[in-house]
């Protein structure tokens, strides 16, 4: 598994990484994951059942990773993966991301042919992101593409990535598996009046219009904001403006029994993102119970279904309607967070869903080993 970011750093991709490292490991597969370094983390450990390996990089920040940075970790990791492939008879490369992981396995599989399978998660698909990698992919896209065609499979978390893919780099068979979560993480406690919202501090994710849509509410409510990023300094200065208490927990890792607590008794999630592929942390609401409210467009209607409410990206006053609405219906709140659980526990659980990607690396090994006998067949 190649992943430039695995837990404790990263957003939503770190977990889904690890999660699939650890079913794959209860199935009883040998799972080797080579990931980045990070200050006070170990340079190896074995993670229930795990194999990590972090490989020096210049990553200054533990939410956020810049170009220069992830390239340092393909640089890094680049000797140590071909040496493993060398040393280790590997069924199949599982990666994340296209750009800058993708590359790893691209260069590394040059000398050792070892079939790989990407799954893509957003900021390495041109088009995805409207304040981050614009320049960057200018550059890549022809890079990007041959990565891609050298790929055994290609998955895709949501079908809208799967359509920007399609669009932005061409005509390829993508597979849609959707991220998953193990469903015993949260279970749903009685609820307080808290607005919650996680995750990295970007302007595309929309917190900011959220605490906009608040400015002027009088309700007994607290707001609580877990993450880190570029949009905080902003953040913190509207939510001086607020008539209810905001708390800023700053990064909370996945596993933070404080996060855990946040989830499970909070009462409203807010992810009124303007780009998003498959929402972990929208996942990880509506199993904890809440009522979720997030935006209409790209992935995260299609995680919410019927079960949340959406708005319009940047649609203060939309916004500020349903949070009204929901934060003097306790019941409504209530109601909505049992059916988001429902269709969690439905569709999104990881044990069903991980035999995709199990079944996908399965033919890949199957592909390689005739692709060797027919090879050396006189």
């Amino acid at each position: 598994m190649l992943n430039y970011e695995y837990p404790p750093l990263g957003g939503g991709a770190a977990p889904v990484c690890r999660q699939l490292c650890e079913l794959y490991a209860a199935r009883g597969h040998e799972v080797q994951v080579i990931t980045m370094g990070f200050r006070g983390l170990p340079a190896w450990e074995v993670l229930n059942g795990v194999d990590v390996t972090r490989v020096p990089a210049l990553r200054k920040v533990q939410a956020t990773c810049e170009t220069h940075e992830m390239f340092s970790y393909v640089i890094s990791a680049l000797p140590r993966v071909i040496w493993r492939l060398w040393r280790n008879d590997f069924a199949a490369i599982h990666l994340h991301f296209v750009i800058p992981t993708g590359l790893l396995a691209y260069l590394a599989t040059r000398l050792k042919r070892v079939p790989y399978i990407i799954t893509a998660h957003g900021s390495d698909i041109p088009g995805y992101n409207p304040d981050r990698f614009k320049k960057e992919h200018h550059l890549t896209t022809p890079l990007l593409r041959r990565i891609m065609d050298r790929a055994y499979a290609l998955t895709a978390p949501s079908l809208f990535l799967k359509g920007l893919m399609l669009s932005t780099c061409g005509a390829y068979e993508i597979a849609h598996i959707p991220n998953g979560i193990f469903v015993g993480r949260f279970q749903p406690q009685a609820k307080q009046k808290r607005i919650l919202m996680t995750g990295r501090l970007l302007p595309r994710k929309g917190f900011h219009t959220v605490l906009l849509a608040l400015q002027g509410m009088d309700a007994c409510f607290e707001v609580h904001i877990a993450g880190d990023g570029p949009d905080r300094e902003r953040m913190e200065a509207t939510a001086r403006t607020l008539s209810m208490p905001v708390r800023f927990h700053g990064w909370l890792e996945h596993g933070d029994p404080r996060l855990q607590e946040l989830y499970e008794s909070s009462m409203i999630f807010c992810l009124p993102s303007s780009r998003e592929n498959a929402s972990i942390s929208l996942l990880e609401a509506m199993l904890a119970g809440m009522a979720v409210v997030t935006s209409n467009v790209t992935g995260c209607p299609e995680t919410v279904g019927d079960t949340g409410r959406v708005v319009s990206p940047d649609d203060v006053e939309g916004l500020r309607t349903v949070l009204s609405e929901l934060m003097g219906s306790p019941e409504k709140c209530e109601a909505m967070g049992q059916r988001a659980r429902a269709r969690v526990l439905d569709e999104f659980d990881w044990e069903k869903i991980a035999d995709g990607y199990l079944n996908l690396i399965s033919d890949a090994a199957k592909s390689a080993k005739r692709n060797t006998e027919t090879t050396n067949t006189p």
